[in-house]
């Protein structure tokens, strides 16, 4: 799978809110893992509140002026994460694994989420 990135050419503010496209279609389960990882590591009072993660774009709301590099940083981490998530799921065809071995793979994993 081809990494996704955000498209930051796309960036458009308009009352606080900005919305950012993904450089590239992303999958469902994608979608979904990024959202994941938002919510795990979204921070009160961080300069932005709700992060909303589309099937194409990212929105986000009550963007403070002056938080747009912590903002960047933030998105850009949370979509690198996804990235490897995906990969690491993208195991070859004849590997097997365990339900017990997925579990605490999953379970070591996460550590790399509380970390970030």
């Amino acid at each position: 799978m081809t990494d996704i990135h955000i498209d930051w050419s796309s960036a458009d503010v308009r009352e606080g809110r900005l919305t950012v496209a993904f450089g590239e279609k992303p999958t469902k389960e994608w979608v979904e893992r990024l959202a994941q990882i938002v919510d795990r590591l979204a921070r009160a009072g961080s300069g932005w509140s709700a992060i909303e993660v589309g099937k194409r774009e990212v929105h986000v709301e009550g963007v403070e002026a002056g938080s747009e590099k912590d903002l960047r940083h933030f998105l850009e981490s949370a979509v690198l994460q996804a990235n490897a998530d995906q990969e690491s799921d993208d195991e070859p065809s004849g590997a097997t694994r365990s339900e017990e071995d997925q579990a605490r793979t999953d379970a070591f994993r996460a550590f790399a989420q509380d970390d970030a």
